[in-house]
């Protein structure tokens, strides 16, 4: 079932993480409230009885710790040769991958799994898995440092957060959301996806940014979507994220303040545009117009995400399980543990 590594070999230094695990949860849980019901069917049809679409959503940066896996890391991001603040900008020939665009990013990840979940003839456990990569690579790409080539993506700028010692990468992914939401539990992010949903509403905060969200949801255009996907996010690099030297500075109190309602705001952007691509490549249209389907009341933890229907697991799959098991155990805390009561870790800080 291994997918060929397209970007096997590429293994720039770079964070994995993401948004972390509660913004990858929201990004999916979000997403699940806009689905149209055809599309609830289909996502359910690819993920396991006991797997959530939150849950699944977070699979791809587990994977890309484990051995075998390592090969997907350069999918994550895209590697924006700008100069922030001066100027940023995308440019996916020059961004993906190498020099050439021949190697792989996370715009050419969207363009593969894209068409490996649409691939009828793939053998449903490829297609499930190309799924998983879809959840999350939506979530990635809004994140502003997942588009950024300096200082590693961020991950060589080194600040303090309320007096501790971390990095400008790790703070967007993860630090200062929750600080104001909490960890990854799911009743956490069921309070983030109740509040983002809101504000999506007609009249709510981001009611004007719909029609921008939704103007580019063509599954034959993956590329030209990513990549207007990935610039959205890149512009904050100048407009706030480096706006003004952060090296060595304390980001706990105004820049924090600031930045907050920026990753809200793309956390939001990248749930509704994952509603929208899953629904257009089920039923051909976005959907975001029309009534979405049920799962919207908070019933218990988890308890208003997308659960599938598929009984048994792989035989793969259960060997990349018990490999993601092992590998937390051992490294967990070592890595960065954000839940030291389950003993779980949220990705490797720094990709080698």
């Amino acid at each position: 079932m291994r997918l060929l590594p397209f970007a096997a070999g590429l293994l720039g230094v770079q964070e994995v993480a993401g948004w972390g695990f509660m913004g990858h949860k929201t990004v999916a849980l979000l997403a699940s409230r806009h689905l149209l019901p055809e599309t609830a069917t289909f996502v359910r049809r690819f993920l396991y009885r006991d797997q959530s679409i939150m849950d699944a959503a977070v699979w791809a940066d587990r994977y890309a710790h484990v051995p075998f896996g390592r090969y997907s890391k350069g999918w994550h991001y895209i590697d924006a040769r700008d100069e922030p603040p001066v100027w940023c900008g995308i440019r996916y020939k020059r961004d993906c991958g190498d020099d050439a665009g021949d190697g792989g990013c996370i715009v050419s990840a969207l363009v593969n799994m894209t068409a490996r979940l649409q691939d009828e003839s793939l053998p449903w456990p490829q297609r499930a898995q190309a799924l998983r990569f879809v959840l999350h690579f939506l979530g990635d790409i809004h994140q502003p440092l997942h588009t950024e080539h300096l200082a590693r993506g961020g991950n060589g700028v080194h600040v303090l957060f309320h007096a501790r010692e971390t990095n400008l990468h790790s703070l967007w992914d993860g630090a200062m959301l929750e600080r104001i939401w909490g960890r990854g539990a799911d009743r956490n992010v069921a309070l983030l996806t109740t509040a983002l949903d809101g504000r999506l509403s007609d009249g709510g905060m981001y009611a004007l940014d719909r029609p921008r969200w939704r103007a580019c949801l063509d599954v034959t255009s993956v590329q030209e979507c990513a990549v207007i996907w990935a610039s959205d996010a890149n512009k904050y690099v100048c407009s706030y994220v480096l706006a003004s030297p952060v090296e060595g500075k304390e980001l706990g109190g105004p820049y924090a303040d600031g930045a907050v309602p920026i990753i809200e705001r793309m956390v939001a952007a990248a749930g509704y545009r994952l509603a929208g691509w899953l629904n257009t490549i089920v039923t051909g249209r976005d959907g975001l117009d029309e009534v979405p389907s049920t799962y919207t009341a908070y019933s218990g933890e988890g308890g208003d995400a997308l659960y599938g229907v598929v009984e048994g697991r792989d035989a793969e799959d259960v060997v990349i399980d018990k490999a993601i098991e092992e590998y937390e155990r051992v490294y967990g805390v070592e890595y960065g543990c954000h839940d030291h009561d389950h003993g779980s870790w949220e990705g490797i800080k720094v990709q080698h």
